[in-house]
């Protein structure tokens, strides 16, 4: 159960809420956790309003787990897409979403920091809604499985960008 407040833009969690993923790993989020879905990129929130539709208890987990970093960022990331899906998210919008939070969410832990190789892209809300377009339009025609996603992703984000980190040699 959620307490909106703020005209939904902040949520507080009523009862612990837990989801096991495909591997088996238990993402549990502790009642009163209160959060405001920033994990999500803002460029999505037009699409995809963090706190409607069937993958709100997913920016939960999400959030939660980007605010306490006791999972590493990626597979945070990963669990967003299961999450979404559990409540029958259609595929498109779980894959667009997923890809769009690899790409532009929060990251943490070694070489994550701007101009390292395992940083976030950095990019406008705009360079972000253009990226967010393209990935939509090629999950719409080659509906790609989450590793060739996130490659395409990378690629498809590096070329829509022009603040990019440096990749090293």
């Amino acid at each position: 159960e959620f307490d909106e407040e703020g005209g939904g833009r902040k949520v507080t969690l009523m009862e612990p809420y837990g989801f096991i993923d495909p591997y088996g790993k238990e993402w549990n989020v502790p009642t009163g956790y209160k959060t405001d879905g920033a994990s999500v990129p803002a460029a999505l929130w037009a699409l995809y309003p963090p706190f409607t539709g069937n993958y709100r208890s997913a920016a939960v987990i999400h959030d939660y787990y980007c605010d306490n970093k006791d999972r590493t960022w990626q597979d945070t990331h990963k669990v967003f897409y299961f999450a979404m899906r559990a409540p029958h998210v259609d595929e498109t919008t779980a894959k667009v979403m997923y890809s769009a939070v690899y790409l532009f969410g929060p990251r943490w832990g070694p070489g994550t920091q701007p101009g390292q190789h395992s940083a976030a892209i950095q990019a406008t809300p705009e360079q972000q809604e253009k990226v967010v377009k393209d990935l939509q339009a090629l999950v719409d025609k080659d509906n790609p499985d989450l590793d060739v996603l996130l490659n395409e992703a990378k690629r498809i984000g590096l070329q829509g960008t022009s603040a990019l980190p440096k990749r090293p040699e």
